[in-house]
Formats: C-alpha cells, structure tokens, sequence
C-alpha cells in the first residue's frame, strides 16, 4: 500500500551501501571504512551503527514499539524532513496541517517547494475532522501532520478521530506524539499501525526524557515504511555520542517521577494563572506546557523577559491572540515565575 504514495525516485533508489553494513559476523581489527586506529576517547574513532540497534533494542524493551517498526533520526524534525522528500513531489504534492501547530512541517515542505494547506481548528481547538476529510478526497495531499497533543494548545485528540481520516487511504498519517508522555490516559495512534499501514507516528527523546541536546527522534511505522525510510536516511545520521546519550535517557530511573512533577506542576501552574486579574483564560494541557491568555501578551512577554525569565508569545498564531505559551520548569523556576508575574502590573 504504501509504494502508491511513495515518490518514484524514491521507490527506485538504491540506498548508499556503508562499509560497516557490507559484512556480517565478528571481527576485531576494521580496516574497511577509512577511520583513524584511535582517539581521545574509546571508540570515537569508529562510525556508528548505520541502523542504530542497541537505541532501537533499548526502545523495544522500554518503550514497546517492535525493533521492526522503528527508525532514528537525527531529532524528529530530520523525520519530518524526510518523510516529506519520500512521498511529496516538488511543483506538484501538498501536505496538509492543522492550524496552530508546530512550524517545522510548514518549513520543511515549503523548503522542498511542496505545496501546505492549512486547516483551522474548530473554536474549541480541536480537529476539524470534516473539512480535513474534504479535502483528502478533493486534493489529496501526500502527508497529513497531525500534533497530538497539540503545540502550542496542549490538546490531545481522539483517536477515533485520526484513524477516520487514515482510512481514506489517500495519503500518509503523520501523528506527531511528541507530548505523549505527559498526557494522562493517551492512547497512541501506534495502536492503529497494524490497521492503517499509512499511519506513522513520531516520539521524541527531547522532551520527559530530558534528551534535547542529543536529537534522538523516533519513527513509529510498518516495516515497509521503515525500509524505505532506512535507505532514504544519510547512512550515519545518528551520532555514537547520541545513540549514548539516548541509552542513557531510556534507562534514567528518574523519567517517571520528572513526568509526575510536571503533571503536578501543570495542575498548580494552571490554577495559579485562574487566580491572576490579567489572565483572560487558560487553555487545558496535557503536555509539558500551558498555553494561556492574557491582556497584552506583549506587554507580559516584555515585562518577564526583563526579569531574566523567556516564555513564548505564540500570539501570531491563528486563534491564540494575546497567548503566552510557559514550559513547567523545575520547582525553583516556577516559584521564581509565579513571584513575577503576581508582580505584574503593580
């Protein structure tokens, strides 16, 4: 099924062959790939494993996503980047998004001159299932990019939802799960994969695993999905200091007490911003974040920035006029943020 929507270029190409993926067996002494016989520091001296298979056997046993069904990438937006030069053509595909979402999807298909219908919301900031439905069957755009829970509204959306528009088996489901871990109940549209072969879906170590500096993204899809995506990806594009520091967030003990902390935060950062005269409304989040309204998000954004503290004006999006977007640091910052902006106009 997928082959249909792939671009022809990609569907012949034939992948770089790598000198450490030319042989199979146990050897001690590589002379095969042109590397220095040291370095500063053990095994730098080496190229990673072009397909990364202890991150991928790490992520099967903690994360339960089947060895077979993953790729990495060199944060998910190289994903993103790439799934978009697989199935759209340059001049003539489109993708489709919901409006406000995160922006790199935008980015990446207008830097490959691929063609973005933007889809609103509906005013409770959920899909618009019916009008994307609409125009899958009018325009058939390649890739649909779907942000669940949302950036920057925090909102997650019902499966049920997503798997309606993956069964018009017109183009690729993209389910951006970013956010997932901080969402209580979720239900990951991973769930779908076996039932809709077009659906794929995105996981990040950058966010509860605390990982952002080493840009290990993950893609969740069927293995023909993965084939194409294994050997349309730069043949080491994941960094032995990555793929390490990847291990190293999978095994942190600390993971589900941070993800408890932020849940608990959020709850009290939220009645927190209730309680504030200048704070017109405060958008439900299940995501590291909350998005809120105020007054004059400029004036607000200007006044924190002062005082030393950066949040994100998100007041450009569609809907989300006069919206300040704040991430749930630690305690300490937060306390620190609450002082300020009780501050506020005073």
């Amino acid at each position: 099924m997928i082959e249909k929507f792939l671009n022809p270029w990609i569907r012949e190409l034939v992948p770089y062959s790598s000198a450490r993926s030319e042989f199979s067996g146990v050897a001690d002494v590589f002379l095969d790939a042109n590397e220095s016989w040291e370095s500063y520091r053990p095994n730098l001296n080496r190229y990673p494993d072009p397909k990364a298979r202890a991150l991928r056997l790490e992520i099967e046993k903690r994360l339960g996503f089947s060895f077979s069904m993953t790729g990495i990438g060199n944060g998910s937006d190289e994903i993103i980047d790439l799934l978009i030069r697989m199935f759209a053509s340059p001049h003539e595909d489109s993708i489709m998004i919901e409006r406000p979402t995160y922006g790199t999807y935008s980015v990446f298909a207008r830097t490959q001159d691929v063609a973005v219908i933007d889809v609103p919301l509906t005013k409770d900031l959920d899909l618009d299932v019916i009008s994307m439905e609409k125009i899958i069957e009018e325009k058939e755009p390649k890739l649909t990019f779907i942000c669940s829970p949302n950036n920057p509204t925090g909102r997650v959306y019902s499966i049920e939802k997503i798997e309606r528009l993956a069964a018009l088996e017109k183009g690729i489901i993209v389910v951006d799960e970013a956010y997932a871990d901080f969402s209580e109940n979720f239900c990951s549209a991973y769930s779908l994969i076996g039932k809709h072969e077009n659906i794929v879906v995105l996981r990040t170590l950058s966010k509860a695993y605390g990982a952002a500096g080493a840009r290990i993204g993950m893609l969740i899809g069927s293995e023909e999905v993965i084939k194409v995506f294994e050997k349309t990806k730069p043949p080491y594009n994941v960094s032995l200091l990555s793929e390490e520091a990847g291990l190293g967030a999978l095994r942190d003990e600390h993971v589900k007490k941070r993800i408890e902390d932020v849940r608990k935060r959020r709850k009290e950062f939220s009645s927190f911003l209730e309680s504030l005269d200048y704070v017109r409304e405060v958008f439900p989040s299940e995501a590291n974040f909350v998005l809120f309204r105020t007054s004059d998000a400029k004036s607000l954004y200007a006044y924190l920035l002062g005082k030393g503290i950066v949040v994100r004006d998100r007041s450009s999006e569609p809907m989300l006029e006069n919206t300040i977007r704040v991430t749930i640091g630690s305690q300490e910052e937060m306390e620190r943020l609450k002082k300020e902006m009780r501050g506020y106009g005073k």
